[in-house]
């Protein structure tokens, strides 16, 4: 087994509100998950899965599907020297098969865990 950082996409009601009224250019989020999987296309798949769950959670709204908006996953090659380098330590470790909390992937888990940590963004 190896882990990979995989990247997904997903959106919160708000920013999407705003999208669909004019107010913003750009409603989608995205955030990272570290997946051990025998493959980098079994962890694309199961990130795929976290990805609904949080698209479901951040939504309240069990019917949504990442897929349906275009949103894709990615694995991450080089953590280290991604953009996310900053905040590796935010994102959590599931073995396929395994959810995440899903309720720290959100925005506003990520601005608390930025606060905690002396992170301005």
């Amino acid at each position: 087994m190896q882990t990979y950082l995989v990247g997904l996409q997903y959106h919160e009601p708000e920013s999407y509100a705003l999208w669909k009224n004019g107010v913003v250019e750009d409603y989608e989020s995205s955030t990272g998950i570290f997946v051990k999987a025998k493959s980098e296309g079994e962890a694309l798949a199961w990130g795929m899965e976290v990805a609904n769950a949080v698209l479901r959670a951040a939504n309240n709204d069990s019917g949504l599907s990442a897929g349906t908006f275009g949103y894709e996953c990615w694995i991450e090659h080089n953590p280290e020297k991604s953009d996310w380098q900053h905040c590796l330590s935010f994102f959590q470790e599931v073995a396929v098969g395994e959810l995440p909390n899903i309720e720290k992937m959100s925005a506003f888990a990520y601005s608390v865990w930025c606060k905690e940590n002396g992170i301005e963004y």
